[in-house]
């Protein structure tokens, strides 16, 4: 049985793919059979290095390629409408901080060429770019103010999940174009430091950007999966930014053959004590729980228009004005 309408262009924007060039990308029927339209993948974050990021963007774009009758590596809005009519997933990539540039300004081209549609400035830490949100609280550097008029200019979307406050607000002040927290849920409703304020929050969405919905566990709440507690965070976000500025970003990792745990074990500075890390088998909410996430939002007096926004139109929004193609 279907998850959601067919006719619906749902977008997830981001996914908590460990990314690696071994990962098995057949778990992406997780998000086909539940008639997602687009999704965004990792090829890399900060605590991996440009080689290993090229390694993987590699490995991923030859399995999608050869899979096209499932999938479509998405370069262009239109490609994301075109695997929707031909009932297929359509997929482009992301990349979680700038170290994965190795100082050089000119791979942001080069990723966007391969398919990398959106960039976060950090992952958790500070970088040469930006600030991150288990770090001490830094604008956006030099370096980092560079590196954003680049991604405007070659057409990514600007990301601002994993930062620091002062980050945040800074990318969102200076972006030609709209900036989006795709996987940060509201702070005010479970205060982890991965989590953001409302004034975040607020400002996001007063320059046209979206925020998604995030299912990881512990940004929920005390390892809590439930679609009430979905719910709570996804009513919250409408409450501050409004309907038209939320969307959906699970976060979400199927049953994987990585063993994720240890890969937190093994570098405690990037995920540090204290904020839920350690917990016993991470839960996930994610594309399965979008029928619930409907009804609670039909219950709530949410329109048409403004739940077909949530589930897919506010992000498609900001692709359409960032993308360059």
């Amino acid at each position: 049985m279907s998850c959601i309408p067919k006719k619906l262009l749902v977008w997830d924007a981001h996914a908590g793919l460990f990314p690696s060039p071994d990962m098995d990308l057949n778990i992406l029927e997780d998000w086909h059979r539940c008639n997602v339209n687009y999704l965004s993948i990792n090829v890399g974050f900060d605590v991996m290095s440009r080689d290993e990021t090229m390694a993987t963007l590699a490995a991923y774009r030859r399995w999608l390629l050869a899979h096209s009758e499932r999938f479509l590596l998405a370069e262009k809005f239109s490609d994301v409408r075109k695997a929707q009519h031909s009932k297929r997933l359509a997929i482009s990539f992301d990349i979680e901080g700038m170290n994965a540039l190795g100082s050089d300004i000119n791979m942001v081209e080069i990723y966007h060429r391969l398919g990398v549609r959106q960039m976060l400035f950090a992952y958790n830490l500070n970088n040469a770019a930006a600030g991150g949100c288990h770090d001490t609280d830094i604008p956006l550097t030099r370096f980092g103010i560079e590196i954003l008029s680049e991604m405007n200019r070659v057409g990514m979307i600007v990301d601002a999940s994993h930062t620091s406050y002062r980050t945040s607000m800074d990318l969102i002040e200076r972006s030609d174009t709209p900036v989006v927290f795709t996987h940060s849920n509201p702070a005010s409703i479970w205060p982890h430091q991965r989590n953001i304020k409302d004034e975040q929050i607020k400002a996001c969405a007063a320059k046209g950007g979206v925020i998604g919905l995030n299912g990881l566990a512990i940004f929920v709440g005390d390892n809590d999966t439930s679609s009430e507690s979905l719910l709570r965070h996804l009513f919250r976000l409408i409450d501050l930014a409004g309907a038209d500025h939320v969307g959906l970003g699970f976060d979400y990792t199927p049953d994987v053959t990585v063993d994720l745990s240890a890969i937190l074990r093994a570098r405690p500075d990037y995920w540090p004590a204290g904020q839920q890390y350690g917990t016993a088998n991470i839960g996930h909410a994610g594309p399965d729980r979008i029928p619930d996430l409907v009804k609670g939002m039909e219950a709530r007096g949410l329109s048409q228009f403004e739940i077909e926004g949530v589930l897919g139109a506010n992000f498609a929004r900001v692709a359409k004005a960032s993308w360059s193609m």
